[in-house]
């Protein structure tokens, strides 16, 4: 290529001493008064003509020719470039441009190339017909797709680029890719450590690893040089914070299949931290802020642990306190041959104020929904823990797929607020219906407004309806009741079932009215409820397997039984999230007291305490766990009724208490024995699938039992369960989830060992 362009700049260097010789010997310039071109075929003479520079009525000197020469071969259109003199008269002179362009590109194939696939290999040579071909564009093209090779681990893969002439300006060429074998990291060695091992220093290369028969070691050159940077970070915040690479060699094995790499280190002194001093800070006192560095006098020096401690631990300490302005800067100050004295000096400025809070994204839920739950308002001091915890109450409304707080800075003094929701559908409904001879027509309709209109209130209507069955149910939530932290909802219903799928007569009808209010105080995860419910249960035409055993006195109680009780609960909810919770607790303690002055005919105390625990576990995963204890204590002598009593086993569809691996004691034709005591341990680890509709799968464990008494208790005599499951929140629909677990123990119910049992899951979140 360098030859052929040389021999156009001797010809016009010649034609323009023979030329125009005379012409640049008697005046130093020359006016243009014409430019001709010549030998172009496909691009414009215009174009050429004011690449170049010359023009008429310009004019020139000698410099200007060699620089038109140099413009057009800029265009890297041409083969070759000559500026000619045709004539000169008194006024001035006629040039001539001849070029000879390079051909153009009628089509092109790729051979070889088995391990990539060919649109990658297209996208990287990034060819078109109709393109000119030079040697500059097929060798930009040719580096290209072998960087894509190296960074594929192909480090020995080899490239040709061949042209042949279709006509005078056209030519096809073709790639010929010999891809070759990826290379393998073989062997990395580390040169001139003392203080730790080559083990310990291949462990920090994330990246770059050797060859070993579980795994492959392609060698990607960025990230080996990433992990050089690694290896150097490393070193850095162990107190050598004077280490450097000094070289690294690489060799290939005979074969070239293999690669070897050595890299020498030069680790230095190891220093430790020295005496930490501070200027500038007035809001917090030394003590405060020593607590939150992280490190010590005599502590072994950090590069990292210093940045944390500037950046996150300091700097966040006066972010949270309103001073997002406040600087810290630390001065290292050699005390000793491996001392290094920490100086800060801090310039806090003042706190800023929030100005203005923004609501965006929200085409639904009004603004004033979203405001409630804010834990920071216009005119308060500015603060990240605020900030954060109002991101959490929003998100736990579960109205919106994702919440973003953003702080904008107004001026030195005021910033704001900006948060960003996506919403998500929020309602959920459900209709069926079908026919058999001997249900006749089934049905269900069910409807589920979690935002009503956008407000925040809750509205539920269900509907089962067959010949066996009947139930009806509706429910309202205002959960700020006139614009305070006050819930306050209502919930009527009416079931009746008859005796096929179970062994008795079942008319349910009851009501209950809830408040419950949100506390500041042991802290805003606290809050309390109230409900107060009367209903009436009537249980008869019991099957002659229920006469003979009478479990829990099913028979021989003076049925309808009226419950009318009032519950207390009271709740602690810091979960980050309301569908895939990552870290977090919920804990509930409720007392349900029935009869006495509320009149009825039954008179119980019902405490059930539950925690559920969410934990980080690795890998995004997460660890659930949870607990549940409950007991019944009758006062006087009046009966209990039997569904009052605790039953576990199944997939919660019923009221009985879910228990994987097991049936479910009340959904059977056969009635068990209820307890008036109950415990149960769970344990699971969810896989997150997919965010937006949140999917997960998850692996459990869990025991639990009932007892008739609370001296029965045994937490050693336990029906346990393990399994894997799966759960889907589906807009419109819900909680969709499937378990398949194998109980341990014998099951009540069966009267044998549970095995292998699926469950369906709908509603129930965890």
């Amino acid at each position: 290529m360098g030859g052929r362009r040389i021999a156009p700049a001797i010809v016009f260097l010649v034609s323009l001493t023979l030329a125009c010789g005379q012409l640049w010997a008697q005046r130093r310039t020359v006016k243009v008064l014409g430019v001709s071109v010549e030998g172009n075929r496909t691009t414009e003479a215009d174009i050429i003509r004011s690449s170049s520079g010359l023009y008429p009525g310009r004019e020139i000197t000698g410099d200007d020719i060699q620089k038109a020469v140099r413009q057009l071969w800029a265009m890297d259109l041409f083969s070759d470039i000559e500026i000619l003199l045709d004539r000169e008269v008194s006024e001035g002179a006629y040039l001539t441009i001849r070029v000879k362009e390079y051909p153009r590109l009628e089509s092109y194939t790729v051979e070889g190339n088995k391990k990539l696939k060919k649109k990658e290999v297209e996208d990287a040579l990034d060819l078109y017909r109709g393109q000119v071909v030079s040697p500059r564009r097929l060798k930009r093209a040719q580096v290209k797709l072998q960087k894509l090779y190296r960074d594929k681990g192909f480090l020995l893969a080899d490239i040709r680029m061949d042209t042949s002439r279709v006509s005078d300006s056209t030519v096809n060429l073709k790639v010929t890719i010999e891809e070759g074998e990826k290379v393998q990291v073989k062997k990395i060695e580390f040169r001139g450590n003392q203080a730790f091992s080559d083990a310990k220093l291949r462990k920090q290369m994330k990246g770059t690893k050797e060859d070993r028969w579980w795994r492959g070691a392609d060698f990607d050159r960025k990230k080996y040089e990433e992990d050089l940077e690694k290896v150097l970070d490393f070193y850095r915040n162990e107190g050598f914070r004077d280490a450097e690479i000094v070289s690294d060699t690489m060799w290939y094995s005979e074969d070239r299949s293999g690669l070897f790499i050595a890299i020498t280190v030069h680790e230095g002194r190891r220093y430790r931290f020295g005496k930490i001093t501070w200027e500038g800070n007035r809001i917090f006192p030394v003590e405060v802020l020593e607590s939150q560095l992280g490190f010590r006098e005599g502590d072994t020096y950090s590069a990292e642990r210093l940045h944390k401690a500037v950046f996150e631990r300091i700097g966040g300490l006066y972010y949270d306190s309103g001073y997002i302005f406040a600087n810290i800067t630390p001065r290292e100050i050699p005390a000793d041959s491996d001392v290094i004295n920490i100086h800060f000096i801090i310039s806090e400025g003042e706190p800023v104020h929030v100005r203005k809070i923004h609501i965006a994204g929200n085409t639904k839920t009004k603004d004033k929904v979203i405001r409630r739950e804010l834990r920071i308002r216009p005119g308060d001091v500015f603060s990240r823990d605020a900030l954060i915890r109002s991101q959490r109450e929003v998100f736990m409304l579960n109205y919106f797929s994702n919440v973003v707080p953003e702080v904008k800075t107004v001026d030195n003094q005021n910033v704001d607020l900006v948060v960003k929701v996506e919403e998500k559908s929020t309602d959920t409904a459900n209709m069926s219906a079908g026919y058999s001879e001997r249900d006749k027509i089934i049905g269900m309709i069910g409807v589920s407004m979690n935002n009503l209109f956008g407000n925040g209130q809750r509205l539920s209507l269900d509907w089962s309806f067959g010949r066996y069955y009947r139930s009806f149910e509706i429910s309202f939530t205002e959960p700020w009741l006139m614009d305070t932290p006050t819930l306050a909802g209502f919930s009527i219903y009416d079931l009746k079932r008859d005796p096929y799928y179970v062994p008795y007569r079942q008319r349910s009808q009851g009501a209950s009215v809830r408040l419950g209010r949100r506390f500041r105080w042991p802290d805003i995860y606290f809050r309390g409820d109230w409900i107060y419910r009367i209903d009436r249960t009537e249980l008869s035409d019991f099957s002659e397997s229920i006469i003979q055993l009478n479990p829990n006195n099913i028979v021989t109680q003076e049925w309808p039984l009226v419950t009318s009780s009032f519950t207390q609960i009271l709740s602690r909810n810091s979960l980050d999230r309301p569908e895939f919770p990552t870290r977090g607790s919920e804990m509930s303690l409720s007392v349900e007291y029935a009869g006495g002055p509320l009149g009825g005919n039954v008179d119980f105390l019902k405490y059930i305490f539950s925690s559920d625990w969410f934990v980080p576990a690795f890998f995004k995963l997460v660890f659930y766990s949870s607990f549940q204890a409950g007991y019944i204590q009758t006062l006087g002598k009046r009966g209990l009724p039997y569904l009052e009593y605790f039953f576990m086993g199944g997939d919660g569809m019923s009221q009985a208490i879910p228990l994987r691996g097991y049936e479910d004691p009340l959904a059977t034709y056969s009635a068990q024995e209820g307890g008036r005591a109950m415990m149960k341990y769970t344990f699971e680890l969810r896989v997150p699938i997919a965010p937006n509709p949140t999917i997960f799968a998850l692996v459990f464990a869990e025991a639990g039992n009932t007892w008739p008494t609370l001296a029965s208790v045994d937490p050693y005599n336990m029906r346990r369960s393990v399994g894997i499951g799966a759960r889907m929140f589906m807009p419109m629909i819900g909680v969709l989830g499937f378990d398949y677990g194998y109980g341990f123990d014998v099951d009540p119910v069966i009267g044998k060992k549970s095995g292998w049992k699926p469950h369906f899951v709908f509603g129930r979140a965890f």
